[in-house]
Parts: C-alpha cells; structure tokens; sequence
C-alpha cells in the first residue's frame, strides 16, 4: 500500500508508504494522494487533514526518477493513465497540482508533520500544507537546480510568501540542504519537535483544530485558500511556462543521467 488512508474521528491521516522508493512520488501515489484529498473534502465528519509519513528515516525523496521524472523530462513518452495524467495540470489546470497541494482541492486544515529528508516535490508539497510541524532530524532540500531542472512544484511561488524573498532564492539556487531550525526561524514551521514526540504533537494540534466549529475553520481556511490564489493563479502559470521546457531541456536530462550514475554532472547549457 502506497498510501496509507485512515480516518480517526474528525481527523483525516494520510502517509506515504513506499519504503523501498523512499516515498518517491511516482505517477500512482500522484493519484493516489488526489483521491484521498477530494475525499476528505467531500466526506462533512473530517475537519482536519495531518499528512505524514510511515516510514521511519524519510519524509519523501521527491519525484520519482524512474517513472515521473523521465516522462516530465520528455526522456520517454507515458505508457499509462498515471503517467498521461501527471504531464497535464502543473499550472493548476488538472488534479497532479491538487495532489500536491499546490491549489485548493481541500477546504479543511491539513497538517504536514515532516521528519528526516524533505526533498524536492516532497518540500514543495508542504509547501501547500496549511501548517508544518517538524522533528529536529528533519532536513530540506530543493534539489532541482542541482538536475539541470527548474521547479515546477509550487516552490518559486510558495517560498517567498513562507520566508523572505531572498532566502527562498538562496533555498532554490543552492539546492543545499536546510535543517529544521533553520526554516523554524525562517517562519517556514509552526514547531519543532523531538522525533519522538512528532506525531503527538502533531495529532495534539489537530484534535485541537477539530474542536473547534468546523464552518469557522472551513471558512479561515477557504478564505485562506482562495486570497492566497487570487494573487497566485497566473504566477502557477508563468511557473511551469517557463520551467516545463527546461524539464525537457539536455541539461535536465544529464542532471538525471548523472544523478542515477553517481557522478558530477556536465550540463550543456542548451535546451
């Protein structure tokens, strides 16, 4: 099971559980995430989502190299729906950018609760969380640049309204790793906790929100949502016209090669 979908009362949980991909998101878990956030919107007892995950040293690894990150790349063409299905959308069009969080698709608080590595899609998918709680192990990293490819996720839009603009562009343009307390000071994290006492304080937080009048914090969080794509819609937009041709550029497709090869890459420079 690549998802884990239980619900607790008025709690909603939802965990990435591909330990052998290190809950790498791949076209099918892409899916799978969909239908679990149009579900909790729809289903009136869930007031709160908390996204995790299942597996002990890793919150997600990001794209999945092997099946996503080669077709978005145009490295090969799709052979399924999933992978059909994750080529459209990115601007917010289609159901991959509800996936992630990147637009509106739940009018309810969700929860990120992130410990060990955050990388790439992964970040950018708390990035569209509504509050982010993280164990001290927790690291970041927008690895992108690294491949030869920029991100299409969200996170040039959504870091400079999480931190300042300048350290959303030290983040992106680096591509190095963020512990953190580092993104707790930042303003990125509402907490940081031990590891061990991540999803207690996590569920803590979410019992507390679930108290509350659901039609106030469905209309805090619609409210939230929609000001927040208002200013955000054509940003989406100018996000993946300008990043999608890069992702099928050759310095991408050498920053993939590379990275399966364990070696430095040698980007090109050339669409």
């Amino acid at each position: 099971m690549d998802l884990i979908f239980e619900k607790q009362g008025h709690i909603a949980k939802v965990g990435l559980n591909r330990p052998k991909q290190l809950n790498a998101l791949d076209p099918d878990i892409l899916m799978e995430l969909h239908n679990a956030w149009k579900d909790i919107d729809q289903d009136s007892s869930i007031r709160v989502a908390v996204l995790y995950s299942a597996l002990p040293g890793i919150f997600c690894a990001g794209m999945d190299l092997k099946t996503a990150i080669p077709v978005l790349t145009k490295a090969r063409e799709p052979e399924n729906e999933a992978e059909r299905w994750i080529v459209t959308g990115w601007d917010g069009s289609g159901g991959v950018a509800e996936a992630m969080l990147k637009v509106n698709i739940v009018n309810k608080p969700v929860i990120a609760a992130i410990h060990g590595y955050c990388l790439t899609g992964g970040f950018e998918m708390v990035m569209g969380a509504d509050l982010r709680l993280a164990s001290t192990d927790a690291v970041f990293q927008m690895r992108e640049a690294s491949l030869g490819i920029m991100p299409t996720g969200g996170g040039n839009i959504f870091l400079p309204r999480h931190v300042s603009p300048c350290r959303a562009l030290e983040i992106l343009l680096t591509a190095g790793n963020y512990d953190a307390q580092t993104l707790y000071d930042w303003g990125f994290l509402n907490r940081v906790v031990p590891r061990e006492n991540l999803m207690d304080a996590t569920m803590e937080l979410a019992d507390r929100i679930a108290g509350n009048g659901p039609l106030a914090t469905q209309g805090i969080i619609r409210l939230s949502r929609e000001m927040r794509m208002m200013e955000l819609k054509n940003a989406f937009k100018r996000e993946v016209e300008i990043g999608m041709p890069i992702f099928g550029s050759e310095d991408s497709r050498e920053g993939v090669r590379a990275q399966k090869e364990k070696r430095k890459p040698d980007f090109p420079g050339r669409f």
